[in-house]
């Protein structure tokens, strides 16, 4: 203790005192890290490209337009009919009828021709063009149209009945009667515009009827229409299937009549 003994002054080592200063690493830090490496040269797609400068079409017809083209119309060329072949395939094949509905002083000058892709249906005493298959081949006469009211009249007499179609009309009035792409024009003919598939069945056309007198029939009249049809057909399936039995009926029993008279008569296999 110091109250015997004269208190000395501490003594450190030179190792305590080294190890107690502090070093220039803990001053200074980490080592930096090396320089990052240069950059490799820019891509040839990435450098500028400079504009190419190229005219505009807009701009060179914008300045072929003469100073006030905004209020000045240009002139207007006259209409010009092109005259365009018919196809005609009923009533209208007659050059009497043709010639009696277009006003004509003389006899119309008609072509034999056909037409694919349609067929004939009846329509009463009529006959009406509807849609076939596109082998199905129509036969008739086509006619030169070259007038708008040549076009009107065809159209009056046909009624809205007939919708006007377009149809390749192939002409047979050449050599051997055939047709090539030498003897075909494009045309135009009139098409049933009521439903193919009820002119077909026989049955009335209450769609064309309505188109035809501008109203509208009760939907009950449609249902009533449809269910007299399938009644029609089952009256029909039935008188069929009794005349079918009638004559197997009949004919079982003309075949039970040759075998009892053929095994009566002894004589009957002798003579044959």
């Amino acid at each position: 203790m110091c109250h015997s003994l004269p208190c000395s002054p501490t003594t450190r080592s030179p190792t305590s005192t080294a190890s107690a200063e502090p070093s220039a690493d803990s001053i200074t830090g980490p080592t930096p890290p090396p320089p990052p490496p240069s950059l490799p040269p820019p891509l040839v797609s990435a450098l500028p490209v400079e504009p190419v400068s190229r005219p505009s079409p807009y701009l060179e017809k914008l300045a072929c337009m003469p100073a006030n083209y905004l209020f000045e119309r240009p002139e207007q060329r006259p209409y010009v009919y092109r005259p365009i072949y018919y196809f005609f395939y009923g009533t209208l094949m007659k050059p009497d009828v043709l010639k009696g509905v277009l006003g004509l002083e003389t006899d119309p000058v008609l072509r034999p021709a056909k037409i694919y892709g349609y067929k004939i249906a009846n329509w009463g005493q009529y006959k009406a063009l509807i849609d076939g298959e596109p082998d199905t081949e129509v036969t008739g006469s086509a006619y030169k149209v070259r007038s708008v009211e040549e076009e009107s009249k065809l159209a009056y007499y046909e009624t809205n009945a007939y919708a006007l179609a377009a149809c390749e009309i192939y002409f047979t009035d050449h050599s051997e009667g055939k047709e090539d792409d030498a003897h075909t024009e494009f045309g135009k003919t009139f098409r049933y515009a009521g439903d193919a598939h009820t002119l077909q069945q026989g049955r009335f056309d209450w769609a064309l009827w309505e188109m035809q007198m501008g109203r509208r029939l009760p939907p009950a009249w449609h249902r009533g229409a449809r269910r007299d049809v399938q009644e029609r057909e089952t009256e029909k399936n039935e008188v069929e299937q009794d005349e079918l039995r009638e004559d197997e009926r009949v004919g079982a029993g003309r075949d039970g009549r040759t075998r009892g008279s053929s095994s009566s008569n002894p004589w009957a296999l002798s003579w044959e």
